[in-house]
């Protein structure tokens, strides 16, 4: 073993930079509709990080041309995180002349105990909007009680079980004036929300979404015509939108780069506008593939991460104001 270790130690460097150089700088230019692309993109915080590692491993070692190459292939992710234009406009600013609101987005993964655990946050937090995805169809009757007790303060909403053993569940504070469902022809069993709220008299389309993990060749094309349903009625739309959930994409792969351009949703910089959820279990490892985004006169002002559910994904929290419309 130790024999092919130093045989393959001349390659192995060269390698590692190739791949740095296509996940770091290269990755806007990579197929957006490859499975080893999403990937390897998703993990870009770990690639960015395992790069300035070798820099100053090398720097320490007196290798200043390798470590000054480490810090390049770094240098385009750290300006976008770090540059003060290159959050989403409004975040963290207040927005006079609008309705403020709050919601929570969580994958339950099909766990009673997670669901106990969002709604125990719930409680304490009381947001506008709620979109729960897995939900688990069988629970405990305390914990069925405690459900219908907090969707009760939701007089709007809509539920689904779009497959056995688990469901959907939005719920809204503001009426629900429209919806519609859309599921990809390749594999129905997560459909696309469309749905229309009347916030203080302005009409806001909602997508709420659960797409197919792209783990397999037809479940990547499942969510792709998913996403690509809502980017083009989101890019017809001179409304304000809101698009929300487990969009199992990360903010860093090159697929969801162009579809956030084409739709014309903000997230100007994936650093900045999403915020890592999944895998929960592995803190080191978690990257934004769970989504609050916002076009036209919706602004997003917060967002964070929820408390630990129990599910592989972190909830999502977020503060928004609909800016009120122009006299």
């Amino acid at each position: 073993m130790r024999a092919l270790v130093q045989r393959l130690k001349p390659v192995l460097m060269p390698a590692l930079l190739a791949l740095l150089l296509a996940l770091l700088p290269g990755r806007a230019w990579l197929p957006g509709d490859w499975r080893l692309v999403e990937g390897l993109t998703a993990f870009t915080p770990q690639w960015l990080a395992l790069a300035l590692a070798l820099g100053v491993r090398a720097l320490w070692r007196g290798q200043r041309l390798r470590a000054l190459v480490f810090v390049l292939l770094a240098t385009p992710d750290l300006v976008s995180a770090l540059r003060p234009d290159g959050g989403t406009p409004g975040l963290g600013t207040p927005i006079a002349g609008g309705t403020d609101f709050t919601l929570y987005a969580a994958n339950l993964g099909e766990d009673p105990a997670a669901l106990g655990t969002a709604l125990e946050t719930l409680q304490g937090t009381t947001p506008d909007v709620i979109w729960l995805s897995e939900v688990p169809a069988t629970r405990p009757a305390a914990l069925e009680e405690a459900f219908d007790v907090m969707a009760a303060a939701y007089p709007y909403g809509m539920a689904w079980a779009p497959a056995p053993g688990r469901e959907l569940r939005f719920l809204s504070r503001f009426p629900l004036r429209a919806r519609e469902e859309f599921n990809p022809e390749r594999a129905r069993g997560r459909p696309g929300m469309r749905l229309v709220l009347d916030v203080q008299g302005q009409l806001l389309t909602v997508y709420a979404l659960h797409t197919h993990p792209p783990t397999q060749a037809w479940s990547l094309k499942a969510r792709n015509e998913a996403l690509s349903w809502v980017g083009a009625r989101v890019a017809a739309s001179d409304g304000p939108v809101l698009v929300l959930g487990d969009l199992n994409t990360s903010a860093f792969s090159p697929f969801f780069r162009r579809w956030v351009g084409d739709s014309g949703l903000r997230c100007p910089s994936p650093w900045t506008c999403a915020t890592g959820t999944w895998p929960a279990p592995w803190r080191p490892l978690v990257t934004p593939i769970d989504h609050v985004l916002a076009k036209g006169a919706l602004q997003v002002r917060s967002l964070m991460r929820g408390p630990a559910t129990g599910s592989d994904h972190y909830p999502l929290q977020a503060e928004l104001t609909l800016k009120a419309p122009q006299p």
